[in-house]
């Protein structure tokens, strides 16, 4: 017997929740027509934008020049393809990968159901604002909503863990934080396979761009998080959707987040898992509103013990999202969503070490 967060048992128990036709339906033309005015509405202005900051500071990297990029120098070396291209057909290149990771997944989690119901549950998760404006940039969290798909959903090994550690080397955004501390729980083999593999890619970069570029990389990541503490650093400020800055009120709540968060991931694997996706985004330095794309990665677990919940958190997350405070109000009460109210269920580490995976 070996452990898995969905386990093969579970998978008809949980597409036949998914499956209450008249919600499904509501939730992906909610979505369709709410995710169609996001692309609309910032299609124009937004498209290729992340996919050319990864071109433009490729291209400097090649120059000996840096670009002030918060992802690491690896990274821009993993972007030299995008260079080899019009910034056009960059944009659409990370689209259609991000676009490709989705697909794989709605297949992954929805097999076993109807056509139809596959086919709704993937316009509703193409419809998801932040997918939408994630596929709109050419971001990457998509990308890292997949590696970490291996993790969660495959029993506990070293070799899971390799996607996590790819990303880690190249983009260590707050947000995997939590995650690392569930893996650390829940997934110790796999986290030793991200942490080799991170050393192990990091140490390459340090060879082939050289020790400099990694010294004004952590120059730039420890300057911008000084200046955002102090509330001058307006890159990282504007536009972001997590508690910062954290005033007095916002750090008794991202004190009782981190806590909860903390007291989740020990008791139960799934309400763990879904916890430690909104504290990452709740407690990141900045959040933009693409970074909740990885809670495509929620919808599973939170339906297992949470389905009511999730159902309803599913309907109102575009349009409680396009609010100036949406996001954050919307990620505390899906956290408050997974705290276990009932004394005596959810047992994590029995149940999870006792289905098949």
């Amino acid at each position: 017997m070996t452990a898995s967060l969905v386990t093969r048992g579970a998978l008809a128990a949980r597409f036949a929740t998914w499956s209450d036709r008249p919600t499904l339906v509501a939730i992906a033309a909610m979505n369709a027509i709410t995710g169609l005015a996001v692309l609309i509405l910032l299609g124009p202005a937004s498209f290729g934008a992340d996919a050319a900051t990864y071109r433009d500071c490729a291209v400097a990297a090649a120059k000996g020049g840096a670009c002030g990029f918060l992802y690491s120098p690896l990274m821009t070396l993993a972007a030299m393809p995008l260079t080899w291209v019009s910034p056009v057909v960059a944009g659409v290149a990370m689209t259609l990968i991000g676009l490709s990771v989705l697909a794989a997944g709605v297949a992954l989690e929805t097999r076993g159901g109807s056509g139809l119901d596959r086919l709704l549950v993937g316009l509703a998760a193409l419809g998801f604002a932040p997918v939408v404006y994630d596929l709109l940039l050419g971001q990457i969290t998509l990308l890292i909503a997949g590696s970490i798909y291996l993790v969660v959903r495959r029993p506990d090994g070293l070799r899971n863990g390799i996607p996590v550690g790819v990303v880690l080397a190249l983009a260590p955004k707050p947000l995997l934080g939590p995650v690392l501390v569930w893996m650390l729980v829940w997934r110790r083999r796999g986290l030793g396979g991200a942490a080799s593999t991170a050393l192990a890619l990091t140490g390459f970069g340090l060879v082939i761009a050289g020790p400099e570029a990694y010294r004004q990389w952590l120059g730039v990541l420890t300057g911008a998080g000084a200046a955002s503490v102090s509330g001058t650093f307006s890159l990282s400020l504007s536009g972001s959707f997590s508690l910062w800055p954290l005033d007095q009120a916002r750090l008794a709540i991202a004190a009782v987040v981190a806590a909860a968060t903390g007291w989740m991931i020990l008791r139960d694997p799934q309400r763990g898992f879904v916890s430690a996706l909104l504290a990452g985004l709740l407690l990141a330095p900045y959040t933009g509103l693409y970074a909740a794309a990885i809670l495509v990665l929620a919808v599973t677990p939170a339906l297992a013990f949470a389905p009511r919940a999730t159902r309803v958190l599913a309907f109102v997350a575009n349009p409680v999202m396009a609010l100036a405070l949406g996001l954050v109000a919307w990620c505390l009460v899906a956290l408050l969503a997974c705290v276990p109210w009932h004394p005596g269920r959810g047992h994590g580490r029995a149940a999870l070490d006792s289905v098949d995976a």
